[in-house]
């Protein structure tokens, strides 16, 4: 289950035999204004580094669920910047 206070979502496993092990074809894209707050809740789960800016103009990390399904939690690199500027 994720959960940042306000909004739940709960991941569930699939029906056995539904997947190919390490070939779930899911993925779930969180936009979030606090993203470094979401990678502290969740650091145990993340997948290789924390959150950083991708070429593709997202700061963002990746996490997995126990079906392997993708879950990726980030912000457009032009919104993090202007709060960072407004200090907010």
């Amino acid at each position: 289950m994720l959960s940042n206070g306000t909004g739940q979502l709960h991941l569930t496993t699939t029906v056995k035999g539904w997947l190919i092990p390490g070939r779930n074809p899911f993925g779930l894209y969180f936009y979030m204004e606090d993203v470094d707050a979401w990678a502290k809740e969740f650091r145990d789960e993340i997948l290789g580094k924390g959150p950083e800016e991708k070429p593709w103009g997202t700061y963002e990390f990746a996490m997995s669920d126990p079906d392997e399904t993708l879950v990726r939690v980030g912000c457009p690199n032009r919104l993090r910047k202007v709060r960072m500027i407004e200090g907010v």
